[in-house]
């Protein structure tokens, strides 16, 4: 192929910013934008149980009955004691720990190139901001921070050696992510890995120094895990973890996402099938796989370059598998899907320093992938949409969606209006803004239980018959003034008769509660005075 003009080699690295430079408008705008946003879905129940531990001294698994690892409470703890409640306080902090991790990813792949670095961070910010508010500090998310911490650990060339405090190091990172899902861990050995591969680089291979750097990262892994268990120990609530995580947890995680119990083949070509619909990533998928036939189709590769791919790949890979180990498919499981892949197709930029003059041929092979890259990102992001609804938020007035299209402001202001000093409030719920409400309206819980969906799966198990049993018990002894039910999106919706279904509940419900108020998928049930003749509360 014919040479193209003088100054085009040069010129190849400024079309190269091009793309990532426009992604990284869009994401300044989009970020700024975001701070209308509200907290919603699952930030607003950990939020809830921080309120409880910091205005009540309620403390996880000892008083209140939740599967979320002890990070999480911690994480949403700090929050409130540092820069106490409201939306406003998370959007801050949502942003300046994207912020953050933007950085740190920066910083770990430009040594790809500065074109790669860019591409990857303003990618996988717009990726996580198009997710909208449901998605702000979902923990599969904030797991993602410490996890992308762990990858600096891996040195920029053969001349630094990784010494013994990386090892420990990127241990104790994972260890951190670990505290709020525990298979975040599972990149770990690929980074320790590629800690090794500089390591030998440097000095002679033997089993001693491999069982010296295992040691150290298993250290460092179990150090985050071990502070968490003092704490727990602290506050009298290890007992109570273990039973949750030993006992309840394997019941839940047996649980579709939909709430359905699925064992032997069905269980199984349920998660092969989930899987491999890759959360709906198909595109930056192919375009990771096209960028490593790019990086490795380059004939200019430094040892420590290569190495440094090869714990991106493995992580990408690795991380596909990810939402598999929990048993749920929902869209904030594949935030470290997604954060690895973006890793991985960002690698489209990578190019090795440009001659003076290039010819078509070498113009092409910088190119493609470039173009490439803007395809699917083009197609993952749904983006002339995605600019669109972007400069919609722009109009003056415009006001973020409310959760759950108005229901919890709704039942928000019934509560405030309602409440008493020493009144208390039992949510019939998961997500679906009741506990939300409750926050807002800084309502006490009557029991130690969030939700209720606890009740109806495994119902022939003697542990959820003994969780029935108590719930039923703290019920009598708390005798709260409000219980709220959400109807709608609930699928592990049974009538009280209905096999798996909870009458004994229900019986409770309409013997001491009446309606107060109803509305779009929601009843308050208020608690008759005593000597009051019996209304019918409304049951499932």
């Amino acid at each position: 192929m014919g040479r193209l003009p003088h100054n085009f080699g040069r010129g190849l690295p400024l079309l190269q910013y091009l793309v990532p430079g426009s992604l990284a408008a869009l994401l300044g705008l989009q970020a700024g934008l975001s701070l209308r946003w509200r907290i919603e879905h699952d930030t607003p129940l950990l939020h809830y149980a921080a309120f409880l531990m910091d205005a009540h001294g309620r403390f996880p698994y000892r008083d209140i009955f939740e599967t979320s690892m002890p990070g999480a409470f911690a994480f949403h703890y700090a929050v409130v004691k540092l820069f106490g409640y409201g939306d406003a306080v998370f959007r801050l902090v949502d942003l300046a720990l994207l912020g953050l991790l933007l950085g740190v990813t920066y910083a770990f792949m430009r040594r790809f190139g500065r074109a790669v670095g860019l591409a990857a961070a303003a990618t996988f910010g717009l990726l996580y901001l198009s997710k909208g508010q449901t998605m702000t500090l979902q923990r599969d998310y904030l797991g993602t921070i410490p996890v992308a911490c762990a990858l600096l650990c891996i040195p920029r060339g053969t001349g630094k050696a990784a010494g013994p405090a990386r090892f420990a190091a990127a241990g104790a990172l994972f260890g951190a992510a670990a505290l709020l899902k525990p298979h975040l861990a599972l990149g770990l050995p690929f980074v320790a890995g590629a800690l090794l591969a500089f390591r030998w680089e440097a000095r002679a291979r033997s089993w001693p120094d491999f069982f010296k750097c295992a040691a150290l990262c298993g250290l460092g892994l179990l150090l985050p895990l071990l502070l968490a268990a003092l704490w727990l120990y602290a506050n009298s609530a290890l007992a109570g973890f273990a039973s949750i995580f030993f006992n309840y947890l394997p019941l839940h995680v047996a649980l579709t996402g939909a709430q359905e119990e699925l064992t032997g083949f069905d269980r199984a070509f349920y998660l092969v099938e989930q899987t491999l619909r890759f959360g709906g990533y198909g595109p930056v998928l192919l375009c990771a796989l096209f960028a490593g036939y790019h990086f490795a189709a380059q004939a200019t590769q430094a040892r420590a370059t290569v190495t440094s791919y090869a714990a991106v790949a493995l992580c990408a890979a690795a991380y596909l598998v990810y939402p598999a180990l929990g048993g749920k498919f929902w869209d904030y499981h594949f935030m470290p899907t997604a954060y690895f892949l973006t890793l991985a197709a960002s690698l489209c930029f990578f190019a090795p320093t440009p001659a003076p003059r290039a010819d078509a041929a070498r113009a092409l092979r910088t190119l493609l992938p470039v173009a490439a890259f803007g395809a699917a990102v083009c197609l993952q992001l749904n983006l002339p949409r995605y600019c669109v609804d972007t400069f919609k938020t722009l109009r003056p007035g415009y006001v973020a969606v409310p959760p759950k299209a108005g229901r919890v402001d709704e039942i928000a202001g019934v509560l405030r209006g309602r409440l008493g000093p020493s009144d208390t409030v039992q949510p019939l719920d998961w997500g679906h803004g009741v506990i939300h409400a409750m926050l807002l309206a800084r309502a006490p819980l009557a029991t130690e239980f969030l939700y209720d969906y606890h009740f109806y799966h495994h119902t022939s198990s003697p542990l959820i018959q003994g969780l029935r049993r108590e719930f039923l018990a703290q019920l009598e002894q708390s005798a709260p003034r409000f219980i709220i039910e959400t109807k709608a999106d609930k699928p592990w919706f049974r009538a009280p008769e209905a096999p798996g279904g909870f009458p004994e509940l229900y019986r409770y419900v309409e013997a001491h509660y009446a309606v107060a108020a109803e509305g779009h998928g929601y009843v308050i049930y208020e608690r008759r005075a005593t000597g009051n003749s019996p209304t019918t509360a409304r049951a499932r």
